[in-house]
């Protein structure tokens, strides 16, 4: 007996255009529009960013449709629920088939403006080809369970659905992870259920970021020289070796501006704190307060007192811009020669949060960037 009564026949033409005109576009679209899991090596149109900025709205479309066909096919798991609301779940099917193509190639534009390179990057976009496949599958499926009114197509095709929605939803989370960080959804969690998705995310990462290298063990510094047993001794007495001589102390005068308060500060916040800051810090990176800025993230050294070129952020500020280690990334406003200039003297002065502003001595080539 079938699901459906034979006046429906006709939305099944209609269903297998729309199938087949959706996998055709995803095939040639990734012909067209490889995706790349590199920086970008040349500028995209304004035209592919134009479309790929569509990238945050149009993916709520497929997320809802097929969030709310999940409930539908719930319903639909009995005969007489599947004829009532089996031809309204395969229209919900086809948009959001339609939504996650679309979705998908947004992100791929999206994704030429650079910056977009690190794990969670790779997971989300990987992830969503899947999906989307998946998705198409499972709508040629049901448009063939509906057709021949088989109950075993419908089991195969709710199996590759839900499946394929699960992938979707993995692929969603770390999308998220880039835009809000990757304590966003883990931070306020119950405790065992938040180690459950620390251990998860971790693994996953681990299929496609290198594992971490260790930094190197210090060398230990030279013991002193002493002077050869041989040597003639010219007094009984060593001449005691003055000590280094502190900083001095920074004026009384509380009036003064601080170097770091309102001269460096406000450069990270216009051009770093987009993406390192209290609720976003990639590379668990943050760039918001003193505190943060030299403690860094991940990767060890992002300030050293005294030693501007070996200071991680000057590196990665100063390489080309296309560089996929470049920062901000391509794409972003980038910092100007002055405040580069500013942020280099700041660290070769010992990187004090406490540094008069009348104190200081800028080089004239940081001047633009510094308070009138």
């Amino acid at each position: 007996m079938s699901a459906y009564p034979d006046s429906d026949s006709k939305s099944y033409g209609f269903a297998w255009a729309a199938a087949l005109v959706l996998i055709v576009g995803y095939v040639l679209g990734l012909l067209i529009f490889p995706p790349s899991f590199e920086a970008p090596k040349g500028e995209a149109s304004e035209m592919m960013i134009f479309i790929g900025r569509f990238h945050p709205i149009l993916l709520h479309l497929p997320v809802g449709a097929l969030g709310l066909l999940v409930v539908m096919e719930l319903a639909c798991l009995t005969r007489a629920g599947e004829e009532k609301f089996g031809a309204a779940a395969l229209l919900t099917l086809v948009i959001g088939s339609a939504g996650a193509v679309m979705a998908v190639f947004a992100g791929i534009m999206l994704s030429r403006e650079g910056g977009y390179i690190s794990g969670n990057f790779s997971l989300h976009q990987t992830l969503a080809l899947i999906a989307t496949a998946g998705i198409l599958l499972a709508l040629i499926i049901r448009i063939m369970a509906m057709g021949q009114g088989g109950g075993d197509l419908l089991h195969a095709y709710r199996a590759v659905f839900f499946l394929s929605f699960g992938i979707m939803a993995t692929g969603a989370h770390f999308g998220g992870n880039m835009s809000h960080g990757n304590k966003f959804l883990t931070e306020h969690a119950p405790e065992p259920l938040k180690s459950q998705m620390i251990g998860f995310e971790k693994w996953m990462l681990s299929f496609v970021e290198k594992p971490k290298e260790n930094a190197p063990e210090a060398i230990p510094a030279p013991a002193p020289a002493t002077v050869p047993a041989s040597a003639p001794t010219v007094a009984t007495t060593a001449t005691p070796v003055p000590a280094s001589t502190p900083p001095p102390a920074p004026s009384a005068n509380g009036g003064d501006k601080l170097v770091f308060e309102h001269v460096i500060l406000p450069i990270f916040n216009a051009k770093c704190n987009k993406c390192h800051n209290e609720d976003k810090a990639k590379g668990d990176l943050r760039m918001d307060s003193f505190e943060m800025v030299m403690k860094g993230g991940e990767n060890p050294g992002n300030i050293v007192p005294g030693k501007p070129d070996d200071s991680l952020s000057i590196q990665r500020i100063i390489l080309p811009a296309d560089d996929d280690e470049h920062m901000p990334p391509d794409g972003k406003e980038q910092l100007t020669p002055a405040e580069i200039a500013a942020i280099r003297y700041w660290i070769q002065a010992g990187a004090s949060a406490t540094q008069k502003l009348s104190e200081a001595q800028f080089p004239a080539e940081a001047k633009e960037a510094l308070p009138k």
